[in-house]
């Protein structure tokens, strides 16, 4: 239970729940969390806490900025970050040579 007795279901940010979140802040001078909380939760997404709304738009700056880089997991043919990722390069295979007798 939430602190005002409201039960909080803890559910991943989807994409269009995130360009809601940026549109709100975006016209904001001070962005005070709790009515963008409330903003996000009447366009129809699930209700949010002040903290998970100010966190997830936090992270999502960062990623933008490239602060944090600090990904461990890099492709072995690209070396572009693992995650998301489908890698474009194409490998070329050869055949084992044949050994003669």
């Amino acid at each position: 239970m939430g602190k005002r007795g409201v039960q909080i279901i803890r559910q991943r940010f989807t994409g269009s729940e995130d360009l809601a979140l940026l549109a709100i802040v975006k016209g904001e001078k001070r962005v005070n969390w709790a009515k963008v909380a409330k903003a996000l939760h009447e366009r129809g997404f699930p209700q949010r806490t002040p903290k998970s709304v100010r966190n997830r738009n936090l992270r999502w700056r960062q990623a933008q900025n490239g602060v944090n880089q600090q990904q461990k997991n890099f492709c072995r043919k690209c070396g572009r970050p693992q995650r998301g990722h489908v890698c474009e390069v194409i490998e070329v295979v050869t055949p084992p040579a044949e050994a003669e007798p």
